[in-house]
């Protein structure tokens, strides 16, 4: 017999489940009528149904037999490992503190701690005793330090601490790897930027048309020397790897940035190619200026490097490193071909670059200027503050920015090997895999631009060297500093 306290009345639990079959088509309001008769009664416990959808204090109220006149009182739920209790037969003590749902089709196992005053299961996250236990061992460590480990980080409500979660993390790339160096630093500066306009914006606010009002507000706000289109998309770019690791992080549920309009005209574009020696005459001329104070040589070096195997400066400057049990820099058996570094996951495609003649000449000359003036250093390219160290990424760019005539960059060096090898005939497709690409070749007419199509069968065939003197003959016969101590 089950009873209501609160009215004095006690009915037969056997009427209430014939009248249940009678209620076929009316289960809602049985549910109803059940919690308003028998408050103390689950409907788990009434024999014959089985409810949708059981509450998680619906399971551990304590069970009533059939056919008695018991009245439902909780219970604590603290019954030895391994056993369980009459008033609690749904979840069972597996260890001291550790509990399991026998009702669950997944068998997960549970804590029960106290959170903000009440009591309540969290999952451990395991199925396996052994690894609950090491699980709620550290919870109880991390709860003794103030700190819940059962509670969701709190959600960035701002774009501004979006990109300070980015700059908390250093900057990782789509596969959470660390990015270069030179990267890392291009990021640096954009977040800055960045957090002057969209500090104070709220996640939902960032729209096609706040966007607009970026542009706008960056070309007004002219904290660099340059403020063009492409800068801004750029910066844009890195608001989107913020958010993309925000969104990972759980911090914001949508990204924002997906698919957000671009600034600059690609009609507008301008290719590496406009910044690269004409020739090799050119390329000499320029080298040569920083062969002539010992302590530029090196990036003499390495601007004809680069040009050579048309390797970025990042790349470059691994020359001489080791890693994994690689040395960079140094020639397969036959000669013919170097080991070489690659950057942005490139260094599968191919990791080796062709030893033809210009690169040779270079070498030599190389090999004589470093144990002359660095016999220590295994480096190829050394600073001279200090030669344990390879100059800086961005040196050489700064040194050719102040070079007289015609402006030229480091990355012109790289579009100068391009062109040479197409010069003599050499498909796209070949050349971006000398490169590193895996783009088949497309990607060299969106970034070094076109060449006649005569040049596959009668191109100009460039020389890597000049006809008089190579830039290395105007190396000043004094030594760096560094190399006399």
């Amino acid at each position: 017999m089950g009873s209501n306290p609160s009215r004095g009345t006690t009915f037969p639990l056997g009427k209430v489940k014939r009248a249940a079959k009678h209620l076929v088509s009316g289960k809602a309001i049985l549910y109803v009528v059940l919690y308003v008769v028998f408050p103390t009664v689950t409907i788990a416990q009434v024999r014959g149904f089985k409810s949708p959808k059981i509450t998680h204090m619906q399971n551990i109220v304590t069970n009533i037999a059939p056919n008695t006149t018991e009245t439902a009182t909780p219970t604590a739920l603290r019954p030895a490992p391994g056993r369980s209790t009459s008033a609690n037969p749904i979840w069972v003590a597996e260890a001291d503190g550790i509990w399991r749902n026998t009702k669950a089709k997944q068998k997960w196992l549970y804590e029960r701690p106290i959170i903000r005053g009440k009591e309540t299961f969290k999952a451990l996250g395991t199925k396996r005793l052994k690894l609950a236990k090491e699980e709620f061992a550290r919870r109880i460590t991390l709860r003794a330090q103030g700190t819940e480990p059962t509670e969701k980080a709190s959600k960035a409500t701002t774009a501004g601490a979006v990109i300070r979660l980015y700059i908390d993390a250093d900057y990782p790339d789509k596969m959470l790897n660390p990015r270069p160096e030179l990267m890392k630093g291009m990021e640096a500066k954009n977040s800055q930027m960045l957090l002057g306009f969209w500090d104070p914006v709220p996640v939902e606010a960032c729209t096609c048309k706040r966007f607009d009002e970026y542009k706008d507000w960056r070309v007004k706000k002219l904290e660099r020397s340059t403020a063009g289109t492409r800068m801004i998309d750029l910066e844009l770019n890195t608001l989107t790897n913020a958010f993309r690791l925000a969104k990972r992080r759980e911090l914001v549920l949508f990204n924002p940035m997906i698919d957000h309009q671009k600034f600059h005209d690609p009609k507008n574009v301008v290719h590496c190619r406009e910044y690269m020696p004409q020739d090799s005459i050119e390329l000499h001329e320029r080298a040569s200026i920083l062969f002539r104070h010992p302590r530029s040589a090196v990036l003499g070096f390495q601007y004809l490097f680069e040009a050579m195997t048309g390797l970025r400066t990042e790349e470059v400057l691994y020359l001489g490193t080791e890693k994994d049990g690689t040395r960079f820099g140094t020639l397969t058996e036959c000669g013919k071909f170097m080991r070489v570094w690659r950057c942005k996951g490139q260094r599968s495609v191919n990791p080796y670059c062709a030893v033809h003649d210009g690169l040779k000449a270079v070498l030599k000359a190389h090999k004589a200027w470093k144990a002359a003036n660095y016999p220590d250093s295994p480096l190829f390219f050394p600073s001279p503050v200090d030669p344990s160290q390879p100059v800086g990424s961005e040196a050489l760019a700064h040194a050719l920015g102040h070079l007289p005539g015609k402006k030229v960059t480091s990355h012109g060096a790289r579009a100068f090997y391009v062109t040479v090898r197409r010069s003599w005939g050499i498909p796209d497709s070949q050349i971006a895999f000398e490169i590193g690409h895996t783009s088949g070749g497309s990607t060299l007419a969106k970034v070094y631009g076109g060449v006649p199509l005569s040049w596959l069968t009668n191109g100009p065939r460039m020389s890597w060297l000049p006809k008089g003197k190579p830039a290395w003959k105007a190396l000043s016969r004094k030594k760096t500093k560094s190399s006399t101590k």
